[in-house]
């Protein structure tokens, strides 16, 4: 096997989710709700309503994504979808009753865990991750406009 240097940080980020995704699991534990589900019921519980555009857009994922994704919210009874009174050819998605009381179970025990990481870590350096995954971010977007060119090398 050739050499190919050290991690680069995206594979630290995939390990990363990884344990993120367990902490999920571990918060979720006895409820009805699949853990990659859980991020839909807070933005769409939280911030909603949303277009299903403007969910993707938020979520940075692609609609057809989001829209699997409502799918199953709606498949367990738990989305109300409302005509967009901005544009008659979409709708609005926010939780129903059933929706939000599984929100209420769920939030408090995740939220839970996430504060424990961040006390862990401290407030300068959950800060410091912060920006420094929104570079990463944005050198990701920055490589992925550049389409099938060469990648950067620097």
């Amino acid at each position: 096997m050739a050499d190919t240097g050290p991690d680069t940080i995206l594979l630290d980020l995939f390990r990363t989710n990884q344990v993120r995704e367990r902490l999920i699991e571990a918060s979720l534990a006895g409820l009805e709700l699949p853990p990659e589900d859980y991020p839909f019921y807070v933005l769409i519980g939280a911030e909603g309503p949303w277009t299903p555009t403007v969910l993707a857009e938020r979520m940075s994922m692609p609609l057809s994504t989001v829209l699997f994704r409502v799918g199953r919210l709606d498949q367990r009874g738990h989305i109300e979808r409302v005509p967009n009174p901005d544009d008659r050819r979409s709708y609005l998605i926010s939780l129903n009753a059933d929706g939000q009381a599984l929100l209420k179970q769920a939030r408090p025990r995740f939220r839970a865990y996430a504060e424990a990481v961040e006390q862990r870590l401290g407030e300068d350096r959950v800060g410091g991750l912060r920006g420094g995954l929104t570079e990463l971010r944005e050198a990701i977007e920055a490589e992925l406009a550049h389409g099938d060119a060469e990648p950067t090398r620097t």
